[in-house]
C-alpha cells in the first residue's frame, strides 16, 4: 500500500504546484512585454544567486559550529584558488558568447522548414532536433569552437584564478598552470637566449599550433554541417 501511495504522493504534489506556481505565472508572463519578462528572468537569477550565498554563509556557519573541516578528508587537498573556480569564472565568459552565436544560428532556420515539419504533423521536440538542430548545425559547431578557442588562449583567469601550482591534479579542487599562464608568470623572469627562455618560446609556439589546428578542424567540420543543411 505504502508502495502505491508513493507516486500517487508524488503527482499530488506535482500537480499543486502547477496549479497554484506554473499555471498563474505561465498567464501573467503571456500578458507582459519582452522587456518584463527579460527584468523577470534577470530577477530570478539574481534572487537564485543571492539564495546561494546565504544558503553558503549558514552551511559554514554550521560546518564550524559543529568543527567539521571537509577539507584535507571529505575533498582530499583543497586550495583556494583551484580548477574549480577557474571552470566557473570561464563559464561566465564563454557560455554568453556561444549563446549568442547559436541564438543567432537557430533563429536563422527558414519558418517554411519548421511549418512544413510541424504541418507533416511532426511534435515541436521533432521538429527542433531533426529539422532545426541540424540545419543549424554548422552555426552550432561553429559557437562551440569559438568557445574552446576561447577557453584554450584565455590568460589572465586562468593566471588569477588557477593557483598557478605547476603539478597537474584530478582533484579539481586544488590549482594548475596553464600554457598561456606560465608564459605570462615565467617569460619576465627568464634569461634572455637561456633554455629556460627557449622553451617559453615553445610553449608558445605549441599554443599556436593548437589553437590553428583547432580552428582549421572547426572549419572543415562547419563546412560538412552546411553541406549537409543544403541538402534538407
Amino acid at each position: 500500500m505504502g508502495v502505491c501511495d508513493a507516486p500517487c504522493q508524488r503527482l499530488d504534489r506535482r500537480l499543486l504546484i502547477n496549479r497554484l506556481i506554473t499555471i498563474p505565472t505561465r498567464h501573467l508572463l503571456h500578458d507582459w512585454s519582452h522587456q518584463q519578462v527579460a527584468l523577470w528572468q534577470l530577477g530570478k537569477f539574481v534572487g537564485g544567486c543571492v539564495l546561494t550565498v546565504i544558503v553558503a554563509l549558514l552551511l559554514s556557519h554550521l560546518l564550524n559550529a559543529v568543527a567539521w573541516d571537509p577539507r584535507g578528508s571529505f575533498v582530499g587537498t583543497y586550495i583556494q584558488r583551484n580548477a574549480m573556480i577557474v571552470g566557473f569564472v570561464m563559464g561566465f565568459a564563454i557560455i554568453p558568447i556561444i549563446y549568442t552565436i547559436s541564438e543567432d544560428a537557430l533563429s536563422s532556420v527558414p519558418e517554411h522548414l519548421r511549418a512544413a515539419s510541424l504541418a507533416a504533423g511532426a511534435t515541436p521536440w521533432q521538429t527542433a532536433m531533426r529539422i532545426i538542430v541540424p540545419t543549424a548545425a554548422s552555426g552550432l559547431f561553429s559557437a562551440a569552437m569559438i568557445g574552446l578557442g576561447r577557453a584554450v588562449g584565455e590568460t589572465m583567469i586562468v593566471l588569477m584564478a588557477a593557483g598557478n601550482t605547476p603539478v597537474m591534479d584530478w582533484n579539481i579542487f586544488n590549482g594548475f598552470r596553464t600554457l598561456s599562464a606560465n608564459i605570462a608568470v615565467e617569460l619576465p623572469e627568464a634569461v634572455k637566449d637561456s633554455t629556460h627562455y627557449r622553451m617559453l618560446f615553445l610553449a608558445g609556439f605549441v599554443l599556436f599550433v593548437m589553437t590553428f589546428l583547432l580552428n582549421t578542424v572547426a572549419e572543415v567540420v562547419r563546412q560538412r554541417f552546411r553541406k549537409r543543411a543544403f541538402q534538407l
